[in-house]
């Protein structure tokens, strides 16, 4: 929740330099990003597919916390790096989510029938 409420902070404050990078590579290399990330925590992670495949998706959505802290450090808030981050954020979050809307299907079934 918390990643959330930051990531549309940073939107609502910044949101015409979100716009600006509409159509360049930055919003792309976010995207990719989060899916080598997904693909790279899943092949690392050890274990049954469940948990291999929840990593993969902690790996893909990343800690905006230290992002946001060398952006203020290194940059002094400036308001066109706070808006690229945030739309590389956001980038990354529209990759993750429908892979983990995927995976959510199959785990909803398998956790049913562990139950009963």
């Amino acid at each position: 929740m918390t990643f959330l409420i930051v990531l549309v902070g940073m939107l609502l404050g910044n949101w015409r330099d979100v716009v600006a990078l509409v159509g360049s590579l930055a919003l792309l290399a976010g995207f990719v990003l989060a899916g080598a990330a997904f693909a790279i925590g899943t092949l690392l992670a050890t274990g049954p597919t469940v948990r291999r495949t929840t990593m993969g998706s902690v790996a893909a959505v990343r800690n905006v916390g230290p992002a946001l802290a060398a952006v203020g450090i290194a940059f002094a808030g400036e308001p066109a790096i706070l808006g690229a981050l945030a739309a590389v954020l956001l980038s990354g979050l529209v990759a993750a989510l429908p892979i983990a809307a995927f995976l959510s299907r199959g785990r909803g079934s398998h956790n049913t029938r562990a139950t009963r």
